[in-house]
């Protein structure tokens, strides 16, 4: 007969004895550091123990900024980030960092550009040595520009339908500025010089439009690439003028059996409470199903109903002077006509006070996992610095979500809906309402 004492594995015993000796160990929040520097560049540093050390450069370059007779830059620059500089040549910079383990990124939105490095603690002053060099002094060679159309070429096929969509409602919703396209058109590739290349950096990559986030290190670290970064030494003054709503309509037709929508009213800006109320809503609209293979019970499915396979998520996206919330469908090509129209009516309608708190949670939970992966983070930070002149950390940011009230969410929907409605679409676009349809 067998003994009892084998039912339980022996490793399960020692792993319960040894935690039951150990005292418990108070856990310390990391601090997150800010402060601005005398040449206005925004620093943030949160020592959170890891064993990778994550860093971004910040810049006011996104694609807002681009001159209208130019439109693609700001694509150009973030798809140049790693060619030669003055102080080093692009084979150097991938060897170097590649000996060293480290990961070099570049990615954009329409307000920033980010650059963003990640290493070893044992690793880090190298790594940073050549993230300052990818940064300062890009010199933008014609012929490693040229070799670079390929590049530009396939982030253009790649773009998902979806993305075309979202493109195409911030263009129909603002024209200009926040309007701009976060990708060059496909007539443009190889139209931008690297004397144009060389005067939208030698604006925009400047100290007072820059900022430093740091995980992982402590703020001295950062403080210490501020200074030796050459950046040009040109003062661009903020620009004064904002970007308006107009609300309007673009369509792509690409075929298929799909359409895919954006729909969305203006939103409210980064830097007013509001936003993190839209944000809530946006979440309580639903994001899909919540278990794989299971049902979808969003306020947003119920309102598309039965129609066969679909998907739709709302979102709110919040920049220095506006935003914008509203919901991204792609459903068969024969029933965007009812889809679309419920969702336009669902954006519209206040929310029940339990999609509301789903929406607070599920937000929350999203918040703080984002905060698990590094590079995420870290971006976030260097993008609240450049929007407020402050960081909050994921914590802070979490219990603002829990002291935001029913009524606070409802009011911020309420204002929203009172805008002009916009749309942008991709795909088989047959039956898909006009804007003014809805």
């Amino acid at each position: 007969m067998s003994s009892k004492s084998l039912a339980t594995p022996f490793i399960r015993h020692v792993t319960s004895r040894g935690y039951a000796q150990t005292a418990p160990v108070a856990k310390k929040e990391p601090r997150l550091q800010t402060s601005v520097l005398p040449n206005k560049t925004f620093v943030a540093a949160l020592d959170n123990g890891s064993p990778v050390t994550r860093l971004t450069i910040a810049f006011k370059a996104g694609s807002r900024y681009e001159p209208q007779t130019e439109l693609g830059l700001a694509h150009v620059l973030r798809s140049a980030a790693g060619l030669s500089t003055k102080n080093s040549s692009a084979y150097m910079i991938r060897r170097q960092l590649t000996q060293i383990g480290a990961s070099f990124t570049a990615s954009g939105d329409r307000e920033f550009i980010y650059y963003t490095v990640e290493a070893t603690q044992d690793n880090l002053k190298t790594a940073l040595e050549y993230l300052n060099k990818i940064v300062s002094n890009q010199e933008f060679r014609p012929w490693e520009l040229t070799d670079n159309l390929p590049r530009l070429r396939y982030d253009i096929a790649a773009l998902p339908p979806q993305v075309r969509a979202v493109d195409l409602l911030h263009k129909a919703a603002y024209r200009r500025g926040l309007g701009n396209s976060l990708f060059i058109a496909p007539k443009k590739i190889g139209k931008i010089s690297s004397e144009s290349l060389q005067h939208f950096a030698s604006n925009n990559l400047v100290p007072n439009r820059c900022a430093i986030a740091l995980i992982g290190d402590n703020q001295d670290t950062a403080c210490l690439l501020a200074d030796s970064l050459q950046l040009s030494s040109l003062v661009q003054e903020s620009k004064s003028d904002t970007t308006t709503y107009y609300g309007g309509e673009l369509r792509k037709e690409m075929g298929g059996d799909l359409a895919h929508v954006a729909l969305a009213l203006q939103g409210a800006p980064a830097s007013i409470p509001q936003s993190l109320a839209l944000a809530v809503a946006a979440r309580a609209l639903g994001c899909g199903p919540v278990t794989k293979w299971g049902a979808n019970n969003s306020p947003v499915a119920k309102a598309i109903g039965n129609i066969g396979p679909f998907a739709a998520a709302g979102f709110n996206v919040s920049y220095s002077d506006s935003g914008l919330f509203g919901v991204v469908l792609s459903v068969p090509k024969d029933e965007a006509n009812a889809a679309v129209k419920a969702v336009a009516n669902l954006l519209k309608q206040p929310l029940s006070a339990d999609a509301i708190k789903a929406g607070k949670n599920q937000l929350k939970l999203q918040v703080l996992a984002e905060a698990e992966d590094g590079t995420s983070l870290v971006e976030s930070l260097a993008a609240q610095g450049l929007f407020t002149g402050s960081a909050k950390s994921p914590l802070d940011i979490a219990r603002e979500i829990d002291q935001l009230s029913t009524n606070d969410v409802s009011q911020a929907m309420a204002n929203a809906s009172r805008s002009k409605l916009s749309m942008g679409s991709a795909g088989n676009l047959v039956f898909v309402p006009f804007v003014d349809e809805l």
